[in-house]
């Protein structure tokens, strides 16, 4: 039987390191149920306040030839378990919190890029603030654990969200994204 996240993360009493072995979350994507509609980037953009001149920080990735069956798959931050970013960043503007979530602190951003040379999936990208990525609806008001938006948003069923060992148990034919940093991502 598998831990909802709620309870996950009701046993964190905010004292502890975060301990990723157990409770990192992450994304699964479905990327046969994904038609490209849109929906989890415009949540995304909507909910984030996005400026009109800032990339999203979802996206959506074809693979291989869109008019030969090519594949949809949406994309944000990886929340990887050993974020290259973090590891990186002079200012210290980069935390991993509950739920394995990376965040950013754009008050502490000083716009080095070292993030971006250092993050194998080219999620961090700059506005004239800083460095923005997902931080899962964090700076939204979603608590960590609770479904963002860009999964709210999704009508095909396509995206999902949880704890990484919940996610691979409910779907045993994805493959969890290889990386040196250890991605929070499955695709099926």
């Amino acid at each position: 039987s598998t831990i909802s996240l709620d309870a996950a993360f009701a046993q964190d009493d905010g004292e502890r390191p975060f301990d990723a072995r157990n409770k990192q979350i992450g994304f699964f994507v479905n990327a046969s149920n994904c038609s490209n509609c849109g929906e989890c980037v415009r949540a995304c953009r909507k909910h984030s306040a996005t400026p009109e001149d800032m990339p999203s920080r979802r996206k959506i990735v074809i693979y291989g030839d869109e008019d030969n069956g090519g594949l949809y798959v949406s994309t944000s931050c990886m929340h990887c378990v050993e974020p290259a970013c973090l590891k990186v960043c002079p200012a210290g503007a980069i935390s991993k919190g509950v739920g394995g979530i990376v965040s950013v602190d754009g008050n502490r951003c000083i716009g080095c890029k070292y993030c971006y040379q250092a993050c194998p999936f080219s999620v961090p990208h700059y506005g004239s603030y800083g460095m923005d990525k997902c931080d899962c609806c964090l700076g939204n008001g979603v608590k960590a654990g609770d479904t963002p938006y860009c999964v709210r948003a999704c009508k095909f069923d396509a995206l999902h969200y949880g704890l990484m060992d919940d996610l691979m148990a409910e779907n045993p034919d994805a493959k969890r994204l290889q990386g040196s940093t250890d991605p929070s991502m499955l695709l099926a």
